[in-house]
């Protein structure tokens, strides 16, 4: 461990968070009280110190970046890094709408406040304070307010739609979408660059949503044409999500 503080920089209770976080695997243990630590550890720590002090990415990010199976090579890593603030540039132009006050936003979706803290619980969406008062950025408000158009329908939680399920499309989403990237990066890297990189995500973005969306109807209507509504859990990898392949 002393080897290891000496060539990262880093200290030992440091060194000790990543390995529970998962942000570094568990070392051989030779012998009680001995643990091997491999090149490969360093070079881990000093690329987590580079997305935190770089990147300023928080080390929930860094941890999603590093710690799964299949994960990405450092060069796929950065070519993704290298999309950071160039996606959908429009999204971004100014001026920036500040959003709304999330007791104005959830009064005018008729959605009481208490489920939308219930959605944030589950990451769609994130309430951010400001000036003393809880608000709800573009990203997010666009949630509520097809969460309360849902609701408008029918999908209530006494026909037995809780707040709570929309955690099942966050989980889903992420994962699709960590697939997707990593993909993306594996065939951009050393391929494709700049701005024909943040050019061929955008226009991707584009028709795999129209591909999903599709492939999601076409499925749902298979189902429940077979009578099957049933579904088995997909295999799970690290903290409950389906598993990464490939």
């Amino acid at each position: 461990m002393g080897d290891l503080e000496e060539a990262t920089g880093v200290g030992r209770e440091t060194i000790r968070f990543y390995i529970r976080e998962g942000l570094l695997p568990e070392p051989e243990r030779p012998a009680r009280n001995v643990a091997w630590y491999d090149e490969s550890f360093v070079e881990r720590i000093r690329f987590i110190k580079e997305l935190q002090e770089k990147r300023y990415l928080p080390l929930h990010v860094i941890q999603r970046i590093v710690a799964d199976d299949g994960e990405p090579s450092r060069a796929e890593v950065e070519a993704l890094l290298d999309l950071d603030g160039k996606l959908f540039p429009q999204v971004e132009a100014p001026p920036k709408s500040p959003g709304e006050r999330l007791s104005t936003a959830a009064r005018r979706c008729g959605i009481p406040i208490g489920e939308v803290r219930k959605m944030a619980a589950t990451r769609a969406v994130e309430i951010v304070s400001r000036g003393g008062a809880d608000w709800l950025e573009p990203s997010s408000l666009a949630i509520v307010e097809l969460w309360g158009e849902a609701r408008a329908a029918g999908f209530t939680p006494e026909a037995g739609f809780p707040s709570e399920q929309v955690g099942l499309y966050v989980d889903m989403v992420e994962w699709l979408a960590r697939e997707e990237l990593r993909l993306f990066a594996r065939g951009v890297t050393g391929r494709v660059t700049g701005q024909a990189a943040v050019d061929l995500a955008e226009h991707g973005i584009d028709l795999v949503n129209q591909i999903i969306a599709q492939l999601r109807k076409n499925t749902l209507l298979r189902l429940i044409g077979e009578g099957n509504v049933g579904d088995p859990a997909p295999a799970k990898g690290k903290r409950g999500r389906p598993r990464a392949r490939g």
